[in-house]
């Protein structure tokens, strides 16, 4: 009498579908903080606000910023000015929905 057990892997598969997977959940994630900044910004001209942009700047990595100059200000405050921060909360917000996206994507 013999036992024979079999053991199969889901690696590949998962290997398969992960790049993908964690591609756009960068993507996604890129894209709710650029509209979460958004919607914290300050708007007196509108030149804040419509500052803001994400984008893809490799396979999976992203980058949101604003060239506007006095965003730093605001985001950070001055002596003279309290901080209304806007991209901090709006990272903040991601952080979770981001880690599950990036765990489901290895599962």
């Amino acid at each position: 009498m013999s036992t024979k057990v079999v053991l199969e892997s889901r690696i590949p598969q998962i290997v398969a579908t992960a790049t993908t997977r964690v591609r756009l959940a960068v993507g996604a994630t890129v894209g709710n903080i650029e509209r979460g900044a958004k919607v914290r910004s300050r708007v007196d001209t509108g030149q804040m606000r419509s500052g803001w942009y994400g984008e893809m700047i490799g396979e999976f990595e992203g980058e949101v910023g604003n060239p506007v100059e006095h965003t730093l200000y605001n985001e950070y405050g001055t002596e003279d000015m309290p901080a209304q921060p806007m991209l901090h909360p709006a990272v903040e917000e991601e952080r979770v929905p981001f880690m599950t996206a990036i765990g489901s994507a290895y599962s």
